[in-house]
């Protein structure tokens, strides 16, 4: 039952629908990419005020869900951000951008 729910709480957490369409844009634009930790960062050095302010409301909204899921399914905060990453790396659409364990970006 806990593998059911944690799926179910992580796909909410990749479908975040005010944010999704954003991000989304962000990421087929190669600004954003899943970093290796569980959360987004920026891929390219020259951004926009509005993509760093994406990242953060992504990223504390991610924070907050992987805290929740941690505490309820008695879990460590390490393992569920490892899990989500590679969650995150496994739906990353071709094209996109994701970091490998040695922190390289690589294009899916």
């Amino acid at each position: 039952m806990k593998p059911i729910i944690f799926s179910c709480c992580l796909m909410a957490l990749f479908s975040h629908s005010a944010l999704a369409l954003n991000l989304q844009q962000a990421k087929q634009q190669g600004l954003v990419g899943e970093a290796n930790n569980g959360f987004i960062a920026i891929v390219n050095a020259n951004h926009r005020a509005d993509v760093s302010q994406l990242i953060k409301t992504v990223n504390n909204h991610r924070q907050n869900t992987y805290n929740t899921i941690s505490q309820s399914h008695d879990l460590s905060l390490i393992d569920v951000k490892q899990r989500a990453y590679f969650k995150a790396v496994e739906k990353t659409q071709r094209g996109n951008y994701y970091q490998d364990s040695d922190g390289t970006w690589r294009k899916k």
